[in-house]
C-alpha cells in the first residue's frame, strides 16, 4: 500500500459494475459517534423510549433527539458518503420522490396534518446509511455498529417470550400475534424485523472470520432473532426466512456442503416446533376455495390500489393517502407495499423505487463477487443477500419498508456494508487471505 489510497483499476470497475473506493479508503480515526451507538440499540425498543421517555413538546422527543445528536457527532467523526456504488444517489431521489408526493396528497385528501410527522420518521430511518457511513471510518466503527445491532435481540426476546407465554396455547389462535416491544407495530413487521437481524448473523456466521468471540455473537444473534420469527407467527416472514436462507446457503461459496446440514435441519424442525406453529404454517394459501380473511382482504385492498393507480398513474394520489376515505372506503393500508407506492407515487415514484432495489440489489452482488472469503464485508453482503430478498417477499404482503423501528437497521447494513467495501483491509488477517485490494 506505501501509504496510498485504495485504486481499482478501470477494467475491474467495469467487470464489477459498482466501484468503490475514494480517498476516505485509507482514513483511520479513534472518534467514535456513541449517540449512534445507543440510538441502533434503542430504536427498535419502542417500549421503553415510548412509554417511559418523556416527551418535551415541540418535537423534542427521542427520535428526534437521538438523531440530531448522531448527525453532529457523525460529522464529528470526520467520515464522507462513500462514492461509486450509486445506491447513495439513489436514497436521495427516493427522498425526493417521497418529498413530492407530500406535497400531492396534501391537496388529495383532508385530515393530512400529520403526514408530515410520518414523513419525517420514515427519513430518520432511511438515514441510517448515511449514519452508518459517515461514523464508520474504520473496521473498529463497523464492528461496534454491528455489536451495537445486536445487543438488544436477547432483550427482544425475553419480552417476546413473555408475551407468549401469557397467550400461549397448544393450537394456533390469533390471541398469539404478539408484538414483542413494538408499541405501533404488529407481529408481522416485529416478524419483518427479526428476519433481517437472523439473516445478516448468519450471513456474517457463515462469511467472516472474524474471530471466535465473534462468531459466538452472531450464533447468539441469529439464534435469539430465528427463535422470535417462529413466535411472531408471521407466514409472511416464515416464507422469507426460508428463502433468505436458502439463498445465503447456496451463494457463499463452498456452500454446497451445508445444503445436506441445513436440509437436515429443516425436516428436523416439524418434530420440535409447536402445533400451533405447524398449525399456522399450513394456512399459507392464496386459492380462493382456501385463504383465510386475512388473505381474502388483501385482494380485496390491492383491487383498490389498482383502480386509484389508474386514476392518478403518474404521480399517484399522494403520500399516504391510501388510508384515507377519499381514496379506499376500508380506510386500511394496501398491504403490498410495491402496489401502495404505485398508487400513492405513481409511475415516476415506481421507476425511483426500482432504480432504489436495484442499486441495493448491485451492491450485494458487487460485495460477493470482490470481497475475500472471510471478510467482513464478504459476511455482510452474504447476510444482507438474503435479507434483501426476504426484504422485497415481505413487501409483497404488507409493508416492510417504512416503519423506522422495523428497517431502521436493514439502512445501517446496507452503509456498513458500503463502509467495508471502501477500508483498505477487505478481510481479517487470516491465513490464506489476502486484502481485496491487493488482488489483480
Amino acid at each position: 500500500m506505501n501509504g496510498q489510497p485504495l485504486q481499482l483499476d478501470r477494467s475491474a470497475l467495469s467487470r464489477a459494475a459498482v466501484p468503490l473506493a475514494g480517498p476516505e479508503a485509507l482514513q483511520t480515526s479513534a472518534r467514535h459517534n456513541w449517540a449512534l451507538f445507543v440510538f441502533v440499540m434503542l430504536i427498535p425498543l419502542q417500549n421503553i423510549y415510548a412509554v417511559h421517555l418523556p416527551r418535551l413538546g415541540g418535537g423534542l422527543n427521542f427520535l428526534n433527539l437521538m438523531f440530531f445528536a448522531s448527525l453532529l457527532l457523525a460529522w464529528h467523526c470526520g467520515g464522507r458518503l462513500v462514492r461509486g456504488s450509486g445506491l447513495n444517489g439513489w436514497v436521495w431521489l427516493y427522498i425526493g420522490m417521497s418529498l413530492l408526493a407530500l406535497l400531492v396528497g396534501l391537496n388529495r385528501v383532508s385530515g393530512s396534518g400529520d403526514h408530515y410527522s410520518i414523513l419525517k420518521d420514515q427519513m430518520i430511518a432511511v438515514a441510517f446509511v448515511f449514519l452508518a457511513q459517515l461514523s464508520a471510518t474504520d473496521a473498529i466503527g463497523v464492528r461496534r455498529l454491528l455489536l451495537a445491532s445486536m445487543i438488544p435481540l436477547p432483550y427482544m426476546l425475553l419480552v417476546v417470550m413473555d408475551q407468549h407465554q401469557a397467550v400461549s396455547s397448544w393450537h394456533y389462535s390469533h390471541d398469539l400475534r404478539i408484538s414483542g416491544p413494538f408499541i405501533d407495530l404488529g407481529a408481522n413487521e416485529l416478524a419483518a424485523f427479526f428476519t433481517t437481524a437472523m439473516l445478516v448473523a448468519l450471513g456474517l456466521l457463515l462469511g467472516d472470520r472474524g474471530g471466535s468471540r465473534w462468531r459466538l455473537l452472531y450464533a447468539l444473534a441469529a439464534g435469539c432473532a430465528g427463535t422470535g420469527i417462529i413466535l411472531t407467527y408471521s407466514r409472511t416472514a416464515y416464507v422469507a426466512a426460508l428463502l433468505g436462507i436458502g439463498l445465503i446457503v447456496l451463494l457463499r461459496r463452498g456452500g454446497l456442503r451445508l445444503l445436506l446440514p441445513f436440509a437436515l435441519v429443516f425436516m428436523l424442525l416439524p418434530a420440535v416446533l409447536p402445533v400451533s406453529v405447524m398449525e399456522r404454517f399450513g394456512t399459507i394459501t392464496v386459492e380462493a376455495e382456501t385463504r383465510d380473511k386475512s388473505t381474502d382482504d388483501r385482494f380485496r385492498f390491492w383491487a383498490i390500489a389498482k383502480e386509484q393507480f389508474g386514476r392518478h398513474p403518474l404521480l399517484g394520489t399522494g403520500l399516504h393517502t391510501f388510508q384515507h376515505a377519499e381514496i379506499n372506503p376500508h380506510l386500511t393500508d394496501t398491504h403490498n407495499f410495491f402496489l401502495r407506492e404505485l398508487t400513492e407515487k405513481g409511475l415516476v415514484g415506481g421507476l425511483v423505487l426500482l432504480g432504489l432495489l436495484l442499486a441495493m440489489a448491485r451492491l450485494v452482488w458487487y460485495a460477493l463477487r470482490r470481497s475475500v472469503p472471510g471478510s467482513l464485508s464478504y459476511g455482510l453482503g452474504l447476510g444482507l443477500s438474503g435479507a434483501f430478498v426476504a426484504l422485497v417477499c415481505g413487501n409483497l404482503f404488507g409493508d416492510r419498508f417504512t416503519h423506522y423501528p422495523m428497517i431502521a437497521h436493514f439502512w445501517l447494513y446496507l452503509g456498513l456494508l458500503l463502509r467495508s467495501l471502501s477500508l483498505p483491509q477487505a478481510a481479517d488477517p487470516e491465513p490464506g487471505l489476502e486484502p481485496e485490494h491487493a488482488r489483480p
